[in-house]
This record gives C-alpha cells, structure tokens and sequence, in this order.
C-alpha cells in the first residue's frame, strides 16, 4: 500500500512532536511494508512485527533505492533486508546489522482508534552525491 500524504490528513501533537494520521490500522499488515511518500525523496515504511509497528526511512543508503518497503521482514531480529542488495537494517535503532557505517532514520509510530500515526519528518538536505 502506497500512501501520500497531505495537508489534508489530520495530525496531532505528543511529546512535542507532530504525528500525521496517515491510514487505519488494518492497512498496515503483518509480513508487509507500507510506503508514506511526503516526497520523492521523503518517504517512510511501515511494519507491523506482532502487535507492534516499526517505522524507519524507505529509502536505503547503499544505492539510493526506495525499496525498503518490499524488503524481507525478519521477525525474530526484527530487521528488514532491501530487496535490491540484501543490506539488512534494524527496524528498532536503524543500524545496519553488520556496519556501523551506514543507517536508516527511525521514525515514531502508534495506534490510536484503529487509525495509524506517523511521525511527521522534517525536510532535509540531501547529503548524497552520484
């Protein structure tokens, strides 16, 4: 499921942070990703791993790729692989499983009323070169 928000989409303030209400919970399914595209270059996945959901960027660091959202989930070390290179990421503290070198942000997450909200991000300069 690809969702994009807007300025439309409800948001509310917690621990002064605004979260966007972003799709109900029962859109966010379990083995599954889900995308949040603010922009081409600001984009969020979400997994449900148990009852609980996890949200880090969906835009892996190794190659640029927006793919983290159809990625492997593991479970058990709560991590997803990118599908294009098997670079696996923890969906807890972003690290990458094997490196210190490279990470994804991580981006709070709950559910309140049957409905899922995200951490709002911040715009960021890109620090990245082809």
């Amino acid at each position: 499921m690809d969702i994009y928000p807007n300025d439309d989409f409800p948001t509310v303030s917690r621990n002064n942070k605004t979260f966007v209400q972003v799709c109900a919970s029962k859109d966010v399914l379990r083995r599954k990703g889900t995308r949040v595209e603010f922009d081409e270059e600001l984009q969020i996945a979400i997994f449900r791993i148990g009852d609980r959901l996890h949200a880090v960027s969906n835009i892996c660091p190794h190659n640029h790729s927006p793919l983290l959202h159809e990625g492997e989930i593991n479970a058990e070390d709560c991590t997803i692989s990118c599908p294009l290179h098997g670079y696996e990421f923890s969906l807890t503290t972003g690290k990458h499983t094997s490196s210190n070198l490279s990470h994804v942000e991580v981006y709070e997450v709950f559910e309140e009323d049957d409905a899922v909200f995200l951490e709002k991000p911040e715009p960021k300069e890109l620090d990245w070169k082809w």
